[in-house]
């Protein structure tokens, strides 16, 4: 005699029944659980096939695997729920391709040839140069047994080989007013050159506006290699804002200009070079022209070096923008606020088809100027028809060096002896 199913089983069944097949694979599977326990031992396959499965809809039917097992590749956070969702979208995020590196990251050694370039056809190019560190010209011996960076250069300057020419006051022009104490320059000549005519490179000193000296002066070098060095000071933005700190470069390179014939330069061969802040000032003493000084008392500029520097101000980025930062102290105030002066304070904002040939120099891991301010600006200047070009060293922060036989120093040479032309050098500095 056949077993009748117990009545709590015909009570599940139809309850079972009347959910129209909606029910959860978890609920499926806890109320077979619980009449499985209510069959009478020996009969499991009788209330098995009394049961109705048309209508229960079971997901991930064809999944061989168990549901914990997280995706291939994936494996699952501790303590946290993962869900199978969210381990898509990891696994897709993941399958996008990387952005490009930048252009100044790259490893390569773009060469280039500084000889002169033809005559009325500047010579440009679209893609920075990019330039490792470790490049020294072949005039840098290294002792040996010392240390690491311990270099010995022949014939270097030094103050045995230079004249100078210390506080030299160039604000004569103004005799009812004191002149301030920054308001001098150093000028400092080779030993021994008497024939005049040299090139001059005036240096603009300064990471910020409101640092620096101009007895900090990287390039003394250069007179080494016959080439008049001056260091010009001039007033720092918390004596002064902007344009006090340009009309004072301005001011200072035009005296010496003036006196040419006493220092022995030759005025149409001057090139104004600068590091960060004193960058930002040589790129605006160049690019203004005689634009700022209609008496015609500007100076007259040949060629622009400027290294790290800032040329578009506005858009420095958000730590730039704050009311303490440097460049917010240089024009007044906040950047975003005073739109009007950040903009005249802007070397960008000066280009124009006269311009002299400039070299830009900035380090491709640099944080505090970002490169794409160099960038920026030799693309205005060549879409201008200027003689521009960008050396990007890869690898170096903010601020990199131009001593001689660095890499910043033999661009630095090179664009000088392009530019300018070679500096007057006697038997003693001849190079080896």
């Amino acid at each position: 005699m056949p077993h009748s199913p117990p009545p709590c089983e015909s009570a599940a069944n139809a309850a079972f029944r009347r959910r129209s097949g909606r029910l959860t694979v978890a609920r499926a599977a806890l109320l077979t659980a619980c009449a499985t326990t209510l069959l009478v031992p020996g009969s499991p396959t009788a209330a098995d096939e009394a049961r109705d499965w048309s209508r229960v809809q079971l997901a991930w039917r064809d999944d061989p695997r168990p549901p914990a097992d997280p995706l291939q590749g994936m494996e699952p956070q501790a303590g946290r729920r993962v869900t199978r969702r969210s381990q898509r979208r990891a696994t897709n995020r993941r399958r996008q391709a990387p952005d490009d590196p930048p252009a100044w990251e790259a490893d390569e050694v773009d060469e280039r040839e500084w000889s002169r370039p033809s005559a009325g056809v500047p010579r440009m190019t679209a893609t920075p140069i990019v330039v490792e560190p470790r490049m020294v010209p072949p005039r840098i011996v290294t002792e040996t047994g010392g240390s690491a960076d311990a270099t010995v250069v022949r014939g270097a300057a030094n103050a045995a080989t230079l004249t100078s020419h210390r506080d030299q006051h160039y604000r004569t022009d103004l005799p009812d007013q004191q002149p301030h104490g920054r308001q001098r320059f150093d000028i400092h000549l080779p030993a021994g050159c008497s024939s005049g005519a040299m090139p001059l490179v005036v240096w603009i000193h300064g990471d910020t506006w409101r640092d620096g000296s101009k007895a900090d002066c990287p390039i003394l070098w250069l007179a080494h290699e016959g080439y008049a060095v001056a260091s010009i000071g001039y007033r720092t933005s918390d004596a002064a804002v902007f344009p006090a700190q340009l009309e004072d470069c301005r001011a200072a390179i035009a005296e010496i200009e003036r006196n040419a014939e006493l220092w022995g330069i030759d005025p149409e061969r001057v090139a104004v070079a600068g590091s960060g802040a004193g960058g930002h000032l040589a790129a605006l003493v160049g690019l203004t022209g005689q634009s700022a000084a209609p008496d015609r008392s500007a100076p007259r500029i040949a060629a622009v070096f400027a290294a790290a520097a800032p040329t578009a101000l506005l858009t420095l980025g958000p730590e730039h923008e704050r009311a303490t930062s440097a460049a917010s102290r240089l024009v007044g105030g906040p950047l975003p606020e005073f739109r009007e002066a950040a903009q005249r304070a802007s070397p960008i904002s000066h280009v124009s088809r006269d311009d002299p040939p400039v070299l830009l120099l900035h380090g491709g891991a640099d944080t505090t100027i970002p490169p794409a301010q160099s960038l920026q600006l030799d693309a205005a200047l060549r879409a201008a028809g200027v003689d521009s070009a960008v050396v990007m060293l890869a690898g170096v922060g903010h601020g990199p060096s131009l001593a001689q036989g660095t890499a910043g120093g033999v661009a630095l040479l090179s664009f000088l002896d392009r530019v300018l032309g070679p500096g007057i050098r006697t038997d003693e500095q001849a190079r080896p």
